[in-house]
């Protein structure tokens, strides 16, 4: 019950991001009947560069919008803001909050990480040159489980702030981030923003464990971090 529960409140979600995926996907097709063409010249290489990272920031988004696993997620006008009917009725059912985190976040994870293979193998298919089996899976190993640090962190978030204020959070610690990893060789090597990026990693570059790892241990962190406040929270 509780996955299907979890399912109909983010299946709109999961249904808005294919859409937009495949509205990014099919923009080459419709945009020159409006007159919008690329200068002649531009290599592939430079129009690959933006469908790769057109891709990274909207795994950012996905993580975000689908880290609907804190209850504050349920995000509506009711009693008070950020309370509705159907968070009241989640809070009321039987189980544990503990379960209920779990649950959501699992499927909350499933749909991102699925969402995040979808574009990753687009960004292969879209790479100028080959692609080994071998190094698209190891691809596909690192880029969800550095989205899963951007995931993890969201539901946390999900579980301290308000929706209106979750997307802010997260961007202002990403970003952050990002502008430490220029400055310190040491969080340059275990961002997770990095281990993503095939720009830092390139598909010829060695298995980058040092953001995975990071990575994971985030995840973890977060999620423990999730429980501990979800159950001593008053709703």
């Amino acid at each position: 019950m509780l996955w299907y529960k979890s399912w109909l409140e983010t299946r709109w979600i999961f249904a808005l991001f294919i859409a937009i995926i495949l509205l990014v996907w099919l923009t080459p097709l419709w945009l020159p009947a409006f007159g919008f063409r690329l200068p002649p010249g531009v290599p592939a290489s430079r129009i690959w560069l933006g469908v790769h990272m057109g891709s990274l920031f909207t795994s950012f988004f996905v993580a975000n919008a689908l880290a609907g696993s804190g209850v504050n997620s349920q995000n509506a006008y009711g009693p008070k803001p950020g309370i509705d009917a159907s968070m009241l009725f989640t809070l009321s059912l039987p189980v544990s909050r503990r379960r209920l985190l779990f649950v959501r976040a699992g499927l909350g994870a499933l749909l991102t990480s699925a969402l995040v293979f979808v574009m990753a193998a687009y960004t292969l298919f879209q790479r100028p040159g080959g692609t080994s089996a071998f190094q698209a899976i190891e691809y596909f190993v690192r880029v969800i489980l550095c989205t899963m640090a951007v995931y993890a962190l969201a539901v946390l978030f999900s579980c301290l702030l308000e929706a209106w204020w979750l997307f802010m959070a997260q961007s202002f610690f990403w970003m952050t981030l990002l502008v430490l990893q220029f400055k310190f060789s040491l969080v340059a090597w275990l961002s997770p923003l990095r281990g993503m990026s095939l720009i830092s990693y390139p598909l010829t570059a060695p298995m980058p464990w040092a953001p995975l790892l990071a990575s994971v241990a985030l995840a973890g962190v977060c999620l423990f971090a999730s429980v501990l406040v979800l159950e001593r929270k008053e709703y």
